[in-house]
C-alpha cells in the first residue's frame, strides 16, 4: 500500500502488524494448567439427612408441569381437534362470516359476550388485510380435563397470535377463554 505525502511523492504505508514468524515444526510443551482450588464449603449429599421441605417442592414441581394419566394421548387429540374446531369458528365469527350465536354450544357466555363485542368493534389487529387463516395449534395439558391453547393465524402476509383455554366438562370440551393478539 502506498500513502500520498505533502510533496506530492508517494511513500510507503507504515506498518501496523508484526512481520511474520516462520512456523516452527515442534511447538514448545506447554505445562498443564493447575487444578482451579477446591470449594471450602461444599457438602456431600449423602451426609446430609433429606429436609421435609423437599416432599413439598417436589408436589409443587409436579402440579406445575404436564400431567400423564392413562387417557393423557386420548384427552390431548380430542382436545387439539377442539380447539381447531373453536378456533376456526371465533376467527369466523371475528371475520364476519358467522354469526357470533354460533359459538354459544362450545364456548362460555363470557367468551361469547367477548368475541361478540371484538367483532362489532372492528379493532382486531390487520382486519384490513383479508379474512383469518387459522395456520398452527398448539394444546398443552395443564390438568387433566384442562388445557391451554396457543395459535397462530395469518391475514394477508401477516402472522399473528392468539391464546385460549379449553375445560373438560359434562358435555365435552368448552372454550373458556380466549385472546387475540
Amino acid at each position: 500500500m502506498v500513502v500520498a505525502s505533502e510533496a506530492g511523492f508517494l511513500l510507503p504505508a507504515p506498518r501496523f502488524e508484526p512481520p511474520l514468524q516462520p512456523c516452527r515444526r515442534d511447538p514448545e510443551p506447554v505445562a498443564p494448567a493447575p487444578d482451579p482450588p477446591r470449594c471450602a464449603n461444599r457438602v456431600a449429599r449423602n451426609s446430609t439427612p433429606r429436609s421435609p421441605g423437599s416432599v413439598g417442592l417436589r408436589r409443587v414441581l409436579r402440579s406445575s408441569h404436564a400431567v400423564k394419566t392413562r387417557h393423557s394421548d386420548e384427552y390431548n387429540t380430542a382436545a387439539r381437534e377442539f380447539a381447531g374446531k373453536a378456533l376456526r369458528s371465533a376467527l369466523e365469527v371475528l371475520d364476519g362470516r358467522r354469526p357470533p350465536g354460533q359459538l354459544t354450544p362450545f364456548a362460555e357466555p363470557a367468551v361469547v359476550a367477548a368475541v361478540r363485542t371484538l367483532a362489532g368493534a372492528g379493532r382486531l389487529p390487520g382486519r384490513e388485510l383479508g379474512s383469518a387463516t387459522l395456520t398452527r395449534v398448539d394444546v398443552i395439558m395443564a390438568e387433566p380435563g384442562k388445557a391451554e391453547v396457543c395459535a397462530g393465524y395469518d391475514r394477508g402476509s401477516r402472522h399473528f397470535a392468539l391464546a385460549a383455554r379449553i375445560v373438560r366438562g359434562r358435555s365435552g370440551w368448552r372454550l373458556a377463554a380466549f385472546r387475540v393478539c
